[in-house]
């Protein structure tokens, strides 16, 4: 699978550990068994595998244990990180990588070449999670689905290395193949994604991620004749991260309808920051939090009152407030026979989700197992496919 002239790498997404800096230091849960597999003529061609053993002395946490199987002996005499780090950018040559949810991954590389006092090589880099959100429309982008979607299921567990490789290097030759090209720089191009880099000569580096130009939809008006006793009806709100039972367009036009004012960005005037999934790849350097969310926490430390809330609350609140006057108001539509409990339960659903996502991605905190968490997805992809109005209610 040819990326630029010398082809690329796939990289698996490694095991994902209460924190990311601890479990850097412990190397081995974060790079044990780490494949980069090399794809030429939409095919994995090579492989390279290596342990890697714990700078000083360090151990294997519990959880990380249970996700990937690796024991504190399996390490012992493994290469650390320096010799592996050396061993896997001569078997690159200095190919671009790809690896799932890549933004982990290189944060990871970084903070690892940080506590070992290894100069950060200069890397070249693309995220499968990145271009499978650009080509499939699903409700998680976890590396088993978009496997699923891509025709290309998993043959072994999640967050074993090999396979997470292999099934991540098998998504972007079906992404290639969907979008009818036959190497990544013509993949990241059709799909308007940047490549991320990283610099050895500076501490800065660049995440891959999707770049738009099309126009920005204006953000609706206020509507004056809404209710004034509506939760929303003269307050200011600003929207971070992906909804995921309603576009930002629609929250917009909903805001708008029950007397509130929706803004782009979070200001003196703003009273509400609604709080989506939020996409690490566009992140500044070293950030863990949005732009957004930052800097509603400098706001509200420097005295001025505003309030962050999820999806669920954000849901709830609009339920609470009127469209137009009462006198005016027209008689409510039918929504059809959806029980009330079940929306409820998807509304739950969905806000779940969303916070075990950002655990997941962001705080590399994840506070259930995958299988507890495909339980919940697909509980909400049946709610969807038995009431197809549940997305745009």
């Amino acid at each position: 699978m040819p990326g630029s002239d010398r082809g690329q790498q796939g990289a698996d997404d490694g095991g994902l550990g209460h924190d990311r800096l601890r479990d850097c230091q412990l190397l081995a849960e974060q790079y044990l068994l780490r494949r980069n597999d090399s794809c030429r003529e939409q095919q994995i061609t090579d492989r390279f595998t290596t342990l890697i053993r714990p700078p000083d002395k360090g151990g294997v946490a519990a959880f990380n244990m249970k996700l990937h199987g690796i024991t504190p002996d399996a390490v012992v005499d493994a290469p650390t990180w320096p010799e592996a780090l050396a061993r896997i950018l001569t078997f690159t040559e200095g190919r671009s990588l790809v690896a799932h949810n890549a933004a982990f991954d290189f944060g990871a590389l970084r903070d690892a070449c940080s506590i070992t006092s290894v100069t950060r090589p200069d890397l070249r880099y693309a995220c499968s999670l990145v271009i499978a959100r650009q080509t499939w429309r699903l409700l998680s982008y976890r590396l088993p689905f978009v496997a699923e979607a891509a025709g290309v299921p998993m043959r072994g567990p999640h967050h074993d290395a090999q396979e997470d490789a292999d099934t991540t290097a098998r998504v972007v030759i079906a992404a290639m193949s969907k979008h009818r090209v036959d190497n990544l720089d013509d993949l990241l191009r059709t799909l308007q994604i940047q490549y991320g880099r990283q610099y050895s000569t500076s501490d800065s580096w660049n995440n891959c991620r999707h770049r738009t130009y099309e126009p920005r939809t204006p953000i609706p008006r206020a509507n004056p004749n809404a209710d004034p006793e509506g939760a929303l009806y003269g307050r200011t709100v600003c929207l971070t991260g992906t909804l995921s039972t309603i576009t930002r367009a629609e929250a917009q036009k909903r805001l708008a309808d029950v007397g509130a004012q929706a803004t782009a960005s979070v200001g003196l005037k703003t009273d509400l920051l609604v709080l989506g999934t939020a996409d690490p790849s566009r992140f500044a350097p070293g950030m863990t939090l949005s732009s957004k969310h930052r800097r509603a926490q400098e706001l509200l430390d420097g005295g001025h009152t505003i309030e962050v809330i999820s999806e669920a609350e954000f849901l709830e609140m609009l339920s609470l407030s009127g469209p137009a006057v009462r006198e005016t108001q027209a008689p409510p539509a039918d929504r059809g026979e959806i029980p009330e409990a079940t929306r409820d339960r998807y509304v739950q659903l969905s806000s779940a989700i969303a916070g075990h996502r950002f655990s997941y991605y962001v705080n590399d905190l994840p506070q259930i197992t995958d299988a507890q968490f495909d339980e919940l997805v697909t509980e909400l992809a049946a709610l969807e496919t038995e009431y197809p109005d549940l997305r745009s209610s």
